[in-house]
């Protein structure tokens, strides 16, 4: 958290908002949602668009937008890996993780991994026999 943020709400309101924010996005999985963005993450917890922005910087290490093409991505290798999802399409489970399209799922995924997620899969496949 930077000084300025932490001298202006306190250590006590910082721990509250991480732990807000960390719900939201951990335990609810609000990511999974299309479109979902800050304003909303703050609407629905009566805090600002603000507060979410640098409680993100602070606590989680980047800015909202790219904390959730991690998440997404991450969701999408867990279902590419799960036998659950192998007759599912790659752009299928995108969807189902929150990307709103295909580019941007290759995008995210590509530089997260350096692979596409066929290539991933196909490793996850052999790997596992």
């Amino acid at each position: 958290m930077s000084k300025k943020y932490a001298n202006r709400y306190g250590q006590k309101r910082i721990d509250r908002l991480c732990k807000i924010v960390s719900d939201e996005l951990y335990q609810k999985e609000c990511y999974l949602q299309q479109g979902f963005t800050a304003r909303m993450l703050a609407e629905r917890n009566g805090i600002t668009v603000r507060d979410v922005s640098a409680v993100t910087n602070s606590c989680f290490g980047g800015n909202f937008s790219t904390l959730l093409q991690r998440l997404r991505v991450r969701k999408v290798c867990r279902m590419l890996s799960s036998k659950d999802y192998e007759n599912v399409s790659c752009e299928n489970i995108a969807l189902r993780c929150g990307f709103s399209n295909r580019q941007s799922f290759y995008n995210a995924f590509h530089k997260e991994y350096d692979i596409t997620p066929e290539e991933y899969r196909k490793q996850i496949l052999i790997s596992s026999s």
